[in-house]
């Protein structure tokens, strides 16, 4: 009898050994992105204008045209400039470092470019020699000084896979505070001595003004005197904004949660008009006729979002915005119009053209699908060539699309990684 309590004393003990092991052991694989704080100086941010030999494409952004000139963005690092005039063989005229530029627009030779919270007015008028006209100090909110004058400028984002421990989650969520949760004019209107952007900028000019968005507010900048722009102020608007669009005097606003529309028929003091809401989503717009093509696509920086759509939005009443149709899609991003032609990049999935004669029935018309690119923002160029700019993951294109069915490249620089 003796010998059997032990025997089952030694099962308990074993259980409760094995239960505390089984905790112990248990493990989960998660993912998430983590943010690491940059902090820079003056000194580092406000570097003197000037343009630097030729540096090759690394991690390229968005896309601008103005008068046979293509600026490519380089992230956060400055923008890469070519000549167009042959659309077959750009050249590289140069790279014009910009510490955490992200966007451009040019009116009248005089190129606006981001410089983290600084607006930047450069005189592009000789490419190959600009000039600073004027720099606005601390215009941009996402920005701050810190107590030892250096500046928060953003995040290093790294997204991580690790092995953790069950008994760090709680309800199902990783319970470490280090890891944040930050959110953070069309080509037939531009005229020769205003500048044309793609369907992912946050930089629009109207009439003698410049509008800018970052992730929640909206700024004003007259420039009456282009080489002398004014800060009018800045409004909040909401929260995860992304894309600014120009069509007429009205502001289509392209938000993770939905699209704004604002009225500039005072182009001083635009005015809110109507919105419309969808799933949480990345969301550039683009405007022709009476609808608002609205693309959703999913991504880590889109809140997790598994929406891949494109929205078509009536915009014909103004005052109420109505979703008419919404066509399903593999992974849309930036998108582009010319005449009954819609562009769309998908992302690694490529580019796709569509008839838009009937816009209710542009599902039913995919008249090509480019998959040799990973597209994320596409121009097509104004005039009476029919030429179209794209960026991806894998370079620049230049397509000839006479027969919008069948794309012609023109040309490709390629990105090059370290």
């Amino acid at each position: 009898m003796k010998t059997k309590l032990i025997f089952l004393g030694t099962l308990f003990l074993c259980f409760f050994s094995m239960q505390s092991c089984l905790k112990d052991e248990c493990k989960r694989e998660y993912t998430y992105l983590k943010y690491t704080d940059i902090y820079k100086t003056s000194e580092e941010i406000r570097i003197p204008v000037s343009m630097e030999r030729e540096r090759v494409l690394k991690n390229p952004g968005k896309i601008y045209y103005y008068n046979e000139l293509i600026f490519i963005n380089e992230k956060n690092e400055g923008i890469h400039v070519f000549d167009n005039t042959n659309p077959s063989a750009p050249s590289n005229l140069g790279f014009m470092p910009i510490p955490g530029n992200v966007d451009i627009a040019i009116r009248d030779n005089i190129l606006f470019a981001d410089n983290y919270m600084d607006l930047l007015a450069i005189n592009i008028s000789n490419i190959l020699s600009p000039v600073m006209e004027k720099r606005i100090v601390e215009t941009f909110n996402q920005f701050y000084e810190t107590e030892d004058g250096r500046y928060w400028v953003g995040h290093e984002i790294e997204e991580v896979t690790e092995v953790v421990d069950c008994n760090l989650y709680e309800g199902g969520e990783f319970r470490d505070n280090s890891i944040a949760n930050f959110s953070p004019t069309s080509a037939e209107d531009a005229g020769s001595n205003t500048g044309l952007g793609g369907s992912l900028a946050r930089f629009s000019l109207y009439d003698n003004y410049l509008y800018a968005i970052d992730q929640s507010d909206f700024y004003i900048f007259d420039i009456n005197q282009t080489a002398n722009p004014l800060q009018m102020g800045s409004n909040n608007i909401g929260w995860g904004i992304e894309t600014l669009y120009a069509f007429g005097d009205k502001l289509f606003v392209g938000s993770q949660t939905g699209m704004i529309i604002m009225d500039a028929s005072n182009p001083a003091s635009p005015e809110y008009l109507s919105g419309y809401s969808h799933w949480t989503s990345c969301d550039p717009v683009f405007v022709k006729d009476n609808y608002a093509y609205v693309t959703l696509h999913s991504g880590t920086l889109c809140n997790g979002s598994e929406i891949n759509q494109m929205d078509l939005i009536d915009i014909s009443d103004i005052l109420n915005p109505e979703l008419v149709k919404t066509f399903p899609m593999e992974n849309p991003h930036g998108l582009s119009i010319k005449d009954d032609n819609l562009f769309v990049c998908e992302g690694e999935f490529g580019l796709k053209v569509f008839d838009i004669q009937n816009p209710l029935t542009l599902d039913n018309r995919l008249i090509n699908k480019f998959d040799a690119l990973s597209a994320k923002d596409v121009i097509v160029l104004p005039g009476n060539r029919n030429v179209l700019l794209a960026v991806g993951d894998d370079g620049f294109y230049q397509f000839n699309f006479d027969n919008p069915a069948q794309l012609t490249q023109l040309s490709f620089i390629p990105i090059e990684r370290d």
